[in-house]
C-alpha cells in the first residue's frame, strides 16, 4: 500500500522540535537573546557582526538595544547609550530585565508589527522574482 505522503508530511515551521527557537519566542524574548549574543560577542572580542551593538573605547561602552534592525529608544528619542565600562554589564543586565518586565512592550509591539510587515513584503518580493523567471 503506497504512502500518501501529502498527509504525512508537515512545514518544519509548524514542528516543536524542528521550529526555529526564535519563531517561538516572544519579541521581548528576542531581545533579550539578541542582548546575551551581543554581550557575549563584545566579551570575546569579536567584532565580526554586521553592526556591533557593544563598542568600548577606553573607559567608556556605547551601546545600543536592537530589535531586527532598529534600536530600541530607551531614554527620550536616543537609541545609541554610554556607561562606564567597569558597571557596563550590571547596565546591561537591568535594562535586559527591564525588557523582560514588559517596560518597553508598546515599542516591542510597533517594531514586531513593522518587522512583521516588512518580511511578508519581501517574502511577496520573492515570490513575484520566482514567478517572473522563465
Amino acid at each position: 500500500m503506497a504512502v500518501n505522503w501529502k498527509t504525512a508530511i508537515k512545514p518544519a515551521a509548524q514542528s516543536v522540535e524542528f521550529k526555529s527557537v526564535a519563531v517561538q519566542m516572544k519579541p521581548a524574548e528576542r531581545i533579550a537573546n539578541g542582548m546575551d549574543v551581543a554581550l557575549a560577542a563584545f566579551k570575546n572580542g569579536e567584532s565580526t557582526k554586521k553592526r556591533s551593538a557593544i563598542v568600548q573605547k577606553g573607559s567608556e561602552v556605547r551601546f545600543c538595544v536592537r530589535y531586527g534592525n532598529r534600536a530600541l529608544t530607551l531614554v527620550d528619542s536616543d537609541t545609541q547609550f554610554v556607561a562606564v565600562a567597569d558597571k557596563f554589564e550590571s547596565v546591561y543586565a537591568a535594562i535586559k530585565e527591564a525588557v523582560l518586565n514588559g517596560e518597553f512592550d508598546a515599542q516591542i509591539a510597533e517594531l514586531a508589527a513593522n518587522a512583521k510587515k516588512r518580511g511578508q513584503a519581501m517574502a511577496a518580493s520573492r515570490k513575484e522574482k520566482a514567478a517572473a523567471k522563465p
